[in-house]
């Protein structure tokens, strides 16, 4: 990547609050900003739980479907 794509990735970084940049002669350094993706993460955490829930149902789904097969063999 090239210095002006990565001054380009880093503002929007910056401008989205997720990284602070300093400068200190010449030497730009960049950490986390205030926000520290606190608001993404749980956003993301809440997804995870409806899809983790969603799962737990299938895989019951298909536990009956299995048990329902298992006693149809057995009647044939």
């Amino acid at each position: 990547m090239t210095l002006t794509g990565m001054k380009k990735h880093v503002g929007v970084l910056e401008r989205a609050g997720l990284v602070v940049t300093e400068k200190v002669g010449r030497v730009r350094t960049c950490r986390l900003g205030p926000s520290r993706l606190e608001a993404e993460t749980a956003w993301i955490e809440g997804y995870r739980q409806v899809w983790a829930s969603r799962f737990d149902e299938l895989d019951k789904v298909i536990e009956a479907l299995k048990q329902k097969e298992k006693v149809d063999e057995r009647k044939k």
